[in-house]
């Protein structure tokens, strides 16, 4: 079967580098989209056996997205390259059947060797994922972790309920739970916590 990749990262220079990357492993075909509805349509319009994925694109956090995705398209390999720390994803991406995990802060040559080993679908395992006390946002769940995206990127609760297609009253308890598990006590302290435990949005 022929490979055909499709990479889904909201910065140009990223899929412009990731997609010459992937063409020197013989692969012809690489697309490139920049946000989770551009990548749905993607995926229905065109058959792929690879997708290298961010979490966070401009329309949302993908794991809006990934369930549906695996769901739709069970055969599809994907690569999580990310900036946010594999402490906080990893546990659910497993969930996912999610086994490739690429951090974008490595070098060069760890990733080319990722990049090559999932083409040519070489078994790697993700990186060693344990319980991490000093990183309070591991312990949000998926939900949690959708909410938190929007919750951080300024929208209110009815945005976000629109956005989820939850009542309000459930993003409202939502974000209680999100304060409560990391301990913020503002929604500042919360920004604060972001950006000190890396988590990007």
């Amino acid at each position: 079967m022929e490979t055909k990749v499709v990479i889904a990262d909201d910065h140009s220079i990223v899929r412009m580098g990731l997609s010459s990357l992937i063409k020197q492993f013989n692969v012809q075909v690489v697309d490139e989209v920049a946000t989770c509805n551009e990548l749905m349509q993607q995926l229905k319009n065109n058959t792929y056996t690879h997708l290298v994925l961010d979490i966070i694109l401009p329309d949302g956090n993908t794991l809006e997205i990934i369930e549906n995705i695996n769901n739709l398209y069970p055969k599809l390999s994907i690569l999580i390259h990310s900036m946010q720390p594999i402490e906080v994803y990893g546990k659910i991406l497993k969930k996912y059947q999610i086994h490739s995990y690429l951090y974008k802060g490595v070098s060069e040559n760890e990733i080319k060797y990722h990049i090559e080993s999932f083409i040519k679908s070489v078994p790697l395992a993700m990186s060693k994922v344990v319980d991490n006390e000093l990183n309070p946002f591991s312990t949000l769940a998926v939900r949690e972790l959708e909410v938190l995206h929007y919750l951080l990127n300024g929208y209110r609760t009815k945005e976000i309920s629109t956005l989820l297609g939850l009542k309000m009253n459930t993003i409202s308890t939502i974000k209680s739970v999100i304060f409560d598990k990391v301990k913020a006590e503002s929604f500042t302290h919360l920004l604060q916590l972001a950006h000190v435990h890396q988590i990007s949005y």
